[in-house]
């Protein structure tokens, strides 16, 4: 009772902190997918869809997100909420956020100060004490890797599946208490299972919990004889829901019309390409710069193969010394390793990387940190830990400096593809997309820049920017030039002479599509 006040101030803390950083978020618009999922897409905002979503039989039916109906659900009340405004959606995201803050404090605590959590401890630390046990939630919470995640709603779930992956391992290792087993074996299994129907890196949720099971001391281990039961039950749930997800997909479907490919064109130079993305991240963790909405091969120019290669045999090394010298340090690595598993391009994704499937592993270098810092050779030199405490925080509050510099980045198109477009200007996406944001300012001359550089990065072959300059020339009055992008994405896209199939099929925003059916009214496609 006595440490009650205590954790209650620090927790309060730990949320005041994560919401004031990410402030700013709240008052940007939609971008990127929200763009269609939110504002285009009529599936959330129906509510006869609720049923399938609840009992996960959307998994047969041919919708965006169909694979992760947590998340479907997240967002859907959000819209019941807040209808099209983008505020609800982004507190959500936020308050999520703080909730994985308070849920990396926790495992923080409990897996690296798992000796010394009693009364007396706590007191006689005092200040110093309280810093380690917050500093790693602290720069979990404000670390600009995670601002992706928390500042575009659809990709929040990362939030979500990391949410019930920790979930799930704080509640099988807590201290046993007055909960029945039967119900805190239920809990874990529903968290597994809300995890991977989250977003597919849920399905580390039991392996962590097997992991959290045998790297804690002994005495804390095995303090819950239901762990093994919540470990195998929180398995099937998760190989049942993926069997279920690719068992029902739907086929052929009108939204995932392109499947995703290997960057480089196959297996073979996607494995050879993946050692400089590993090396990317851990250049993000440490040194956050040159973040993107879209990494392509000029992100990872700077990091050649032969440099590439010794830096991730470096880091795996580090890893294995580490859980060597302190068991404690396998979950965190886990943590790390285990998200990243579906993201590593051994299976074709459609973004080969990107800073959202940071979120996860950002928690297990959290517990890294609280680990390190709870080391008997940090512990046994207060001196040396107090320069490192007192130096994480100064460390931390320049990320945090850096991620509302970068929520700036997530506001609204325009800033977003702008600023992918000069970090990648070999993005095809960057520069659809930043042709399209600069026509809905009005700033056409550019746009039709922009546009037909993002034709050229296509080879002419993708619809959408020739549908962008024909728009671009209409507002222009150069009606013969229009007419000609008109013919030529109709050429490739046909289906472009009916905008409303574009829409249903998600190949379209509502507003391109209102602003492109009024240009074939005016000025027909023969």
């Amino acid at each position: 009772m006595h440490d009650a006040s205590p954790l209650a101030r620090s927790a309060a803390v730990l949320v005041a902190v994560t919401v004031a950083v990410f402030s700013p978020t709240l008052s940007a618009s939609f971008v990127y997918d929200a763009r269609l999922q939110i504002l285009t897409d009529p599936f959330l905002h129906d509510p006869s869809n609720w049923p399938d979503v609840l009992t996960f039989r959307v998994l047969a039916r041919d919708v965006l997100d169909f694979n992760r109906p947590v998340h479907l659900a997240s967002l859907m009340l959000d819209a019941a909420v807040w209808g099209r405004e983008p505020f609800g959606y982004h507190l959500t995201s936020v308050l999520l956020h703080a909730v994985n803050v308070l849920l990396v404090w926790s495992l923080s605590r409990r897996v690296a100060h798992v000796r010394v959590t009693d009364v007396r401890s706590t007191q006689q630390g005092g200040f110093e004490r309280g810093l380690a046990e917050m500093l790693p939630a602290v720069l979990f919470a404000v670390h600009p890797i995670v601002t992706e995640a928390v500042c575009e709603p659809t990709f929040r779930e990362d939030l979500l599946a990391t949410a019930f992956s920790l979930g799930a391992v704080v509640l099988a290792t807590a201290v046993p208490g007055p909960t029945p087993a039967a119900l805190r074996v239920a809990g874990v299994v529903g968290c597994c299972l809300f995890a991977v129907a989250s977003k597919e890196t849920g399905f580390a949720a039991p392996v962590l919990v097997a992991v959290a099971g045998w790297s804690l001391p002994r005495e804390r281990a095995a303090s819950w004889q239901g762990m093994p039961v919540a470990i195998v039950g929180g398995a099937v749930a998760v190989i049942a829901f993926l069997a279920a997800r690719f068992l029902l997909e739907p086929s052929p479907s009108m939204i995932f019309e392109s499947k995703p490919g290997y960057p480089g064109g196959s297996l073979a130079t996607a494995m050879a390409i993946e050692p400089r993305i590993l090396t990317l991240y851990a250049q993000l963790v440490l040194f956050p710069v040159n973040q993107s909405a879209d990494y392509g091969l000029s992100s990872v120019h700077h990091l050649p193969l032969a440099v590439a290669v010794p830096i991730v045999a470096a880091v795996v090394g580090l890893a294995v010394l580490a859980i060597r010298g302190d068991r404690r340090t396998t979950l965190a690595v886990a943590m790390i390793v285990v998200p990243l598993a579906p993201v590593s391009n051994v299976v074709p994704i459609y973004r080969a990387a990107a800073d959202r499937y940071l979120y996860f592993p950002m928690a297990g270098v959290a517990v890294g940190l609280a680990v390190l810092l709870d080391a008997r050779r940090l512990t046994g030199r207060p001196h040396l830990r107090q320069r490192l405490l007192y130096g994480g925080m100064a460390v931390a509050v320049v990320l945090g400096l850096v991620s509302m510099e970068r929520q700036r980045v997530w506001a609204n198109s325009l800033a977003l593809w702008q600023d992918t477009f000069r970090k990648n200007p070999t993005s095809y996406t960057a520069a659809s997309g930043l042709g399209e944001a600069l026509r809905e300012v009005g700033r056409l001359p550019e746009a039709e820049r922009v546009a037909r550089e993002a034709i050229r990065l296509s080879g002419g072959q993708r619809s959408d920017p020739w549908v962008s300059l024909a728009l671009i020339l209409d507002g222009m009055d150069r009606m013969d030039d229009s007419r000609e992008a008109m013919r030529k994405a109709v050429e490739i896209e046909p289906r472009l002479r009916d905008p409303e199939s574009r829409v249903r099929g998600l190949a379209m925003e509502r507003s391109v599509a209102d602003a492109w059916g009024r240009l074939l009214e005016k000025s027909p496609v023969p």
